[in-house]
């Protein structure tokens, strides 16, 4: 079959998501920051409306959200984590959280996707795109915030693979 045929329209915004989150590591790589931020920010809407699309348009499938999870782990677990790493190159040990989180991104992701019920079971990894955008802004007008950012880290990497029940928001 086509990769064409499968592709739906509602893909078309998951695939800009993803861009978007190579975007932010590679503008992360180049410590524009302020860039990479607004990537994080930009996938997390392209996230958003890619649902919302495939709702609308009654083009929800199987392949989109295994997409829609490739893409997710690169905006909301690989970019973040590259993104400290790029801010401010931490030792072995923060290296090693950093790992833990996408680790725990990832399967949180496959938990996701192999799951079919309406509520969520741990908190998605798409919060993140969140979280880390406004450490960010802290930390322009608060440099010290950095030394709070592992700690986040953990503490995402433990939620996103609680059994926490959290209802959709949207």
């Amino acid at each position: 079959m086509s990769i064409f045929r499968i592709l739906k329209i509602a893909d078309i915004f998951t695939i800009g998501n993803l861009c978007c989150g190579l975007l932010a590591i590679f503008y992360a790589s180049n410590e524009h920051f302020s860039f990479a931020i607004s990537f994080m920010l930009l996938a997390l809407v392209l996230d958003t409306l890619d649902g919302k699309i495939a709702k609308l348009m009654h083009q929800q499938n199987l392949f989109g959200k295994q997409l829609d999870s490739l893409a997710d782990l690169i905006s909301f677990g690989v970019a973040p984590t590259f993104f400290y790493y790029s801010l401010c190159e931490p030792g072995i040990g923060i290296i090693l959280i950093l790992i833990l989180y996408v680790v725990c991104g990832m399967l949180r992701l496959a938990r996701y996707n192999i799951s079919d019920g309406e509520e969520f079971e741990g908190v998605p990894i798409t919060v993140n795109g969140i979280i880390f955008p406004l450490l960010y802004f802290l930390y322009i007008f608060q440099p010290v915030s950095i030394v709070i950012w592992p700690v986040v880290y953990a503490i995402m990497s433990i939620l996103m693979v609680s059994n926490f029940k959290l209802r959709r928001i949207f």
